[in-house]
């Protein structure tokens, strides 16, 4: 497994932007405020912003380049942490949410291009797919630079449609609680952080990381906190139509959800192709990225962003846990522990007791499934021993 090029921050933050500025951080705040009939309590806030950096940070390190990490994208330094029975499995899942995301994203994007343009209610998402997809089988420079100019665009806009409609108050308070906040913090940053070493690999440094990392989750928690904002000030959590009605700003809210969403989507077809390929090694990288937008396509025309929501939710409750084992053994191998393979008992059944949870209406299941992988996690390293420094003691 050879190292990639030499990167460092600003080549590779596009897609880290792209997941912290989405739309989707708007919707999470009002429905987080219309959960709580008012502001969100910081507290909630604060511990869903940490363990979402940690999950990122610690599944991240993977990517860098040798000695800091393992210098390759998730897909490829997956045999060396997971069998083959886990890898199929994982690579099924991350390819069905891969496809998924992409229909979310260009279902909703599409939709507000087909109201700003006046086409057929089909043409919006497709039109926009074929745009992601143009971009995504270009150079990944110039896949980077559209999507950070494409996500500054849209930070202006969402900015700007803002201004109009204020918060009358603070949109958090003081106060015990938002364990259910924190969950949902944890679940919208998923999938991503499970894959984060698709788009830290090659960096250089650790300081690159967290220069992504934090401009993923910094900018996610002031989305959240805008969109609280939006829900104090007009008591709606229907974010979009919110903005789309509000003082003649139609066609600058559609304008903004169809630009917002262009970078998310590219994730999803880079990430998807990578995931497919896990499944069909010898499926070619463009062909991968083309079914993978076909059929988000086709889920993007039906829009599947209106019925994704509880997918999402099951999805996130079971891909998180896995990022822990990884992560313990990552930083053992970087310590010169003998490499082991993290057996399925470490993130299996803690991926079933959080979909299970979520099933039931726990709002707190990726919290309870992360605490019994952390557990199986240490009862694994205690079995083991740790493993030994490679060359000695």
């Amino acid at each position: 497994m050879s190292d990639l090029p030499e990167r460092r921050w600003p080549a590779a933050v596009g897609a880290w932007l792209g997941i912290g500025t989405a739309p989707a951080t708007l919707v999470l705040g009002a429905a987080m405020a219309a959960r709580h009939g008012g502001a969100v309590p910081v507290a909630g806030l604060l511990i869903g912003g940490a363990l979402m950096a940690a999950l990122l940070w610690g599944q991240g390190r993977i990517g860098l380049r040798r000695p800091l990490g393992d210098g390759a994208p998730l897909t490829a330094v997956l045999p060396a942490y997971l069998g083959d029975t886990s890898r199929l499995l994982l690579a099924a899942v991350l390819t069905a949410s891969m496809i998924g995301w992409n229909g979310f994203n260009v279902g909703l994007g599409g939709a507000s291009l087909a109201a700003l343009t006046h086409l057929p209610a089909w043409a919006g998402p497709a039109l926009l797919e074929v745009a992601v997809l143009a971009v995504s089988w270009a150079p990944a420079r110039l896949g980077n630079r559209v999507a950070v100019l494409t996500t500054l665009s849209a930070v202006v806009l969402v900015g700007w449609c803002l201004t109009v409609l204020p918060p009358p108050g603070a949109p958090v308070r003081l106060a015990a609680g938002g364990l259910v906040d924190a969950a949902a913090l944890i679940g919208y940053a998923a999938v991503f952080a499970l894959r984060a070493p698709d788009f830290s690999v090659g960096l250089a440094r650790r300081r690159d990381l967290a220069w992504c990392v934090g401009l993923l989750v910094g900018p996610a928690l002031l989305g959240v906190l805008a969109g609280a904002g939006l829900w104090l000030r007009t008591g709606s959590a229907d974010v979009v139509a919110l903005l789309a009605a509000g003082s003649g700003l139609a066609g600058s809210a559609n304008l903004f959800v169809a630009v917002a969403v262009f970078a998310a989507a590219l994730t999803t077809t880079y990430s998807g192709s990578l995931a497919l390929r896990g499944l069909a090694p010898r499926l070619p990288v463009r062909a991968a990225m083309l079914l993978v937008a076909v059929l988000g396509g086709v889920l993007a025309v039906a829009r599947f962003d209106r019925l994704v929501l509880q997918w999402l939710t099951v999805l996130a409750a079971a891909l998180p846990v896995l990022v822990v084992p990884m992560a313990v053994e990552a930083a053992a191998r970087r310590r010169g522990r003998v490499p082991r393979t993290v057996p399925a008992w470490c993130w299996v059944p803690p991926a079933l007791l959080a979909v299970a949870c979520t099933l039931a209406g726990v709002g707190a299941a990726p919290l309870l499934g992360l605490a019994l992988a952390a557990a199986c996690t240490v009862l694994w390293r205690r079995r083991g021993g740790g493993g030994h420094s490679v060359g000695g003691a």
